[in-house]
């Protein structure tokens, strides 16, 4: 078997949805979990601890990338060949640990998988999306929904039916699953973002050693929320984190991110003209 690590930063979550979480990641399959505590009070989640869960007090609430980082020196001490980047509230569904593992240890090209995401009602969460516009992002929050759908339906390759395995260039960030040496590489996530757009910027870091693939053979389910519809103050750190992202690869001009959406969107319309053709 392949040393699997995954690292689980919390903040004041329910301890037994972190019990529920760290069982399904270990139900079948030997996973080293590292839990990264940046709850101001530390202690709450001793009882998870074991050989096989260790608990990092992060210094406060270092925010996700920062405190996901702080697995970085363990990864590297155990030698793992995968690397699971999970959120806590996740379940993972049996037999995907091991479906993600194996793909990734057995695809030299292959840096990063991202599996099927469920709600706990069964609907599909589109966590295969095309690298984000200004439009796209300031549209989807501030606009009415008939004024971008168009455009919106295409950066959410609504195309795509999540049924056979696809090379993307961004994935969702509630379950990455990483080659160790890539993650380790490219150092983790840019601890200059709080939360948000974290996970789309290392996801064009890490393409750069790599393919990206979404794997349908996996599958986790996730109780999904958009804080920042809900909070002033994490809307203001979503802002920040676009303006961040944006400052570093391009605002209206960024040639890379065209070359590779189009790359996205010709994969998917060429696997619709061989599924019409089997037809």
């Amino acid at each position: 078997m392949h040393i699997v690590t995954a690292s689980i930063v919390l903040y004041n979550n329910a301890l037994e949805q972190i019990r529920e979480c760290v069982a399904s990641l270990q139900a079948d399959y030997p996973v080293q979990v590292f839990l990264i505590d940046n709850s101001d009070q530390k202690g709450h989640y001793a009882a998870l601890a074991s050989d096989t869960v260790q608990i990092i007090d992060a210094p406060g609430n270092i925010g996700f990338g920062r405190g996901h980082n702080l697995a970085l020196a363990p990864i590297e001490r155990l030698g793992g060949a995968v690397h699971l980047v999970v959120n806590p509230d996740i379940v993972v569904t049996r037999g995907s640990v091991k479906a993600m593992a194996d793909y990734v240890v057995g695809h030299d090209n292959v840096v990063l998988v991202g599996p099927k995401i469920m709600s706990p009602e069964g609907d599909l969460y589109r966590s295969c999306k095309l690298l984000p516009t200004p439009w796209n992002l300031f549209a989807r929050r501030f606009m009415p929904s008939y004024f971008y759908a168009t455009a919106d339906a295409k950066y959410e390759l609504q195309a795509f039916r999540y049924d056979r395995t696809l090379e993307v260039d961004c994935l969702s960030g509630a379950f990455l699953a990483f080659c160790s040496k890539t993650f380790l590489a490219i150092e983790g996530f840019d601890s200059r973002y709080f939360m948000y757009l974290e996970d789309v910027d290392i996801c064009r870091r890490a393409a750069s050693h790599g393919s990206l693939v979404f794997l349908p053979q996996a599958s986790v389910i996730h109780e999904h929320g958009q804080g920042s519809y809900r909070s002033f103050r994490l809307l203001k750190e979503h802002i920040r984190s676009a303006i961040l992202y944006f400052s570093r690869f391009g605002w209206w001009r960024d040639v890379e991110r065209d070359r590779l959406n189009q790359a996205v969107l010709a994969r998917i319309a060429a696997n619709h003209i061989q599924t019409s053709r089997r037809a």
